[in-house]
């Protein structure tokens, strides 16, 4: 465990929790205030809408201020460009092949969280 630990990258750490109190949480939390508020009512069609607005719009402005985050940071903000051409895309469209399942059982586990709480409430309405 000691080993773990003392060769964790911290400041990396520091920096990815950084964004995510700063800019990725509160970002996050007033687009989907946004999107709800411009299509409130829950069709299928507003669905499919806000799933192309995430891929579109939400999903680029996380990679672009997540990868600024991290050169501002580093001290390679002069670096930005190429890092943008080289791995912006590949960022965007894929998840790597040995983060997918990890990356899918977490997904799952709030899924399963929004699930159960669904199914909790219709259970006690109908009771």
């Amino acid at each position: 465990m000691w080993t773990l630990l003392s060769d964790h990258d911290w400041i990396r750490a520091l920096r990815m929790t950084s964004y995510g109190f700063l800019f990725y949480g509160p970002g996050s939390y007033a687009w989907y205030q946004y999107l709800d508020y411009a299509l409130p009512k829950q069709t299928v069609e507003n669905l499919i809408l806000k799933i192309v607005l995430n891929q579109i719009v939400l999903g680029p402005t996380v990679i672009a201020v997540v990868f600024a985050w991290n050169n501002l940071w580093q001290g390679k903000l002069s670096q930005l460009p190429e890092k943008y051409q080289k791995d912006a895309l590949p960022t965007l469209l894929f998840v790597p092949l040995q983060a997918r399942v990890a990356f899918m059982c977490l997904g799952s586990i709030f899924w399963n969280f929004c699930l159960s709480s669904t199914m909790s409430k219709w259970n006690l309405d109908h009771q």
